[in-house]
């Protein structure tokens, strides 16, 4: 094997098992969602600014945007976790393109392709079908707050496209914004118990910090299908860890409709890798 050459799909295989840690992690700490938001973006930010070796950020309007984005993705995401499955949490995020094309159309006024819309409603569709299984109130309003998630998510993509942005920083910015607010909460929130801070440990270092390191490595010679593709392990691997862990098993109309996103996610970057379009709106990579 030619190491050098499969150095870039390692690197995003590496970033997407990392990511896929944060359901099973969450899982496993008691405390309230704004104490783990707190402290793993504390610990995220460090790793980041060892890596990266400067705190440097430009308060630009790009930045900002992009940075309170990524911020509300992490606790959209850690109260979605709280509420409702991790399958749900993570597999209703992963919608993200499906919102991409929809800001481009209400915010920059660009019509989708006939093959975006069909991706929207399929996607819409899968969506749809988490709402039937049994849910009570709590993971009702969890897959609500995943699906906002997703939408927020859409957005640190359009934000970094933007010529004011610098996506190293922002994403540093994101996680200054979260551990500024979330801290406060650790104070009371936050036991001695030993697996939830070996858990928040691992989401700050490794299932945040080290996922952006490798796929900030991996993305530069990995071609954009297929970081993609490689991408769709994590939203598999998320509840596969959980199950395994906890036993906490998806119903299956949350498999369903988890399948049919994926399958439209992966398939549309199919399409638009043999049918490119200036811009490639919806080749959205983690």
């Amino acid at each position: 094997m030619n190491f050098d050459k499969q150095k870039g799909p390692l690197c995003i295989i590496a970033a997407s098992v990392c990511w896929s840690l944060g359901g099973v992690c969450i899982a496993f700490i008691p405390w309230g969602a704004m104490s783990i938001i707190g402290i793993r973006s504390f610990l995220a930010a460090i790793v980041f600014i060892i890596y990266k070796k400067s705190v440097k950020v430009n308060f630009t309007k790009g930045n900002i945007l992009s940075a309170l984005c990524l911020a509300a993705t992490i606790i959209l995401f850690v109260f979605a976790n709280k509420l409702t499955t991790a399958a749900a949490a993570i597999l209703l995020q992963f919608s993200a393109p499906v919102f991409i094309i929809l800001i481009h159309l209400f915010f920059y006024k660009k019509k989708p392709r006939i093959s975006e819309i069909v991706a929207v409603l399929v996607t819409i569709a899968g969506m749809l079908l988490f709402f039937f299984d049994q849910l009570d109130e709590g993971a009702l309003i969890g897959n609500i707050l995943a699906i906002c998630s997703g939408m927020t998510f859409a957005g640190v993509f359009v934000c970094n496209k933007r010529d004011d942005c610098v996506p190293e920083q922002a994403i540093l910015l994101g996680f200054a914004i979260n551990a500024v607010i979330g801290l406060p909460f650790a104070f009371f929130q936050v036991t001695a118990d030993i697996s939830a801070w070996i858990a928040v440990f691992i989401l700050g270092i490794v299932q945040v910090g080290f996922a952006y390191i490798f796929f900030s490595i991996g993305i530069k010679r990995t071609p954009a299908l297929l970081a993609c593709l490689i991408t769709a392990m994590e939203p598999v691997l998320n509840p596969a860890w959980v199950a395994i862990a906890t036993r906490e098993i998806p119903g299956k109309f949350t498999i369903l409709g988890g399948t049919v996103i994926v399958i439209t996610v992966v398939l549309y970057n199919f399409w638009l890798d043999k049918h490119p379009e200036k811009p490639e709106i919806l080749k959205i990579l983690k």
